[in-house]
């Protein structure tokens, strides 16, 4: 028998089809080589598009890994917010986060290529405009995250929540990009107590009962 018939796409399925194909190419290109070798042509060439395609759905080299690094961004509040979401014990609750921190596997990347971004913004102040508007999108999520957070272990926070969202963005950054040498296990662990202690919080595991 014959296969089921494959429905077309739309136009607008298309273009986003194509659009999440520019966006892994130019990822897996930026974290191989760096933002400034991966041109626009070899991101374009990568996903089996022309320029003319790629021009057709980003502006420019800042403005697709602008949306790259807002997508990481926004997948890591969400779960963040999907843990807080969740019914749990409060020692489970930050266990949770714990492994949550210690599982970040494409984050170096990111950071590493965020720095590089940074310096570019420096340097063009229309795409500064965009790079601080994405980075204060992040802070006052994170900021949301942690007045939930503590809000459901029922503490309160050692500093104003904005102050603790700044200092935890920043360590996080910086011991990133510290340990760049570091076998992944270590960047992970060094992440999680980071994050810990900042927050004046705790996350070991209940004792044994005594039977």
């Amino acid at each position: 028998m014959p296969g089921p018939i494959k429905r077309r796409l739309t136009r607008d399925e298309k273009r986003q089809e194509t659009k999440e194909k520019l966006l892994r190419s130019a990822e897996q290109l930026f974290n191989q080589g760096g933002y400034e070798k991966a041109s626009v042509d070899l991101i374009a060439e990568n996903a089996g598009f022309s320029k003319g395609a790629f021009y057709s759905n980003f502006e420019s080299k800042e403005a697709i890994f602008l949306a790259l690094l807002e997508s990481n961004k926004r997948r890591s509040i969400e779960a963040l917010e999907d843990l807080l979401a969740r019914e749990m014990s409060t020692e489970e609750l930050l266990l949770a986060i714990r492994n949550h921190q210690s599982g970040r596997d494409s984050d170096f990347d990111f950071t590493r290529l965020a720095v590089e971004f940074a310096l570019q913004a420096s340097r063009d102040p229309t795409f500064a405009k965009a790079y601080a508007k994405l980075n204060r999108y992040f802070r006052d999520s994170m900021i949301g995250v942690l007045e939930k957070l503590y809000a459901k272990l029922g503490r309160i926070p050692p500093a104003p929540l904005k102050d603790l969202a700044d200092i935890l963005i920043g360590s996080i950054t910086g011991l990133l990009l510290q340990a760049a040498d570091s076998p992944a296990n270590v960047r992970k662990r060094l992440i999680s107590e980071a994050t810990f202690l900042i927050l004046g919080i705790s996350a070991e595991p209940p004792a044994a009962k005594a039977k």
